[in-house]
């Protein structure tokens, strides 16, 4: 514990990007939850524009409100992959 779990539209990452965004979340999570590094694990999904709705809005953002500490910012329709 803790777990994070980033859903995105695809992209690729370099090795960089992926090292500090790792880096970075861990530092802030480890100091926040006052639990050393190992403690922390990270899982970065990609899901397509077209699933966005069903697979991360509806279940998690919809259905899980009160657990939302930042609610999204973009309004009906969802952003689409060219205008995100």
């Amino acid at each position: 514990m803790p777990h994070v779990n980033i859903k995105h539209f695809p992209r690729g990452f370099t090795e960089a990007e992926r090292a500090d965004l790792v880096e970075r979340l861990t530092a802030e999570i480890t100091r926040i939850f006052r639990v050393e590094p190992g403690a922390v694990s990270i899982a970065v999904e990609p899901v397509e524009p077209s699933r966005w709705t069903e697979a991360v809005h509806a279940p998690e953002i919809e259905a899980k409100s009160s657990l939302l500490w930042k609610q999204p910012n973009y309004s009906q329709p969802l952003p689409a992959e060219g205008n995100r």
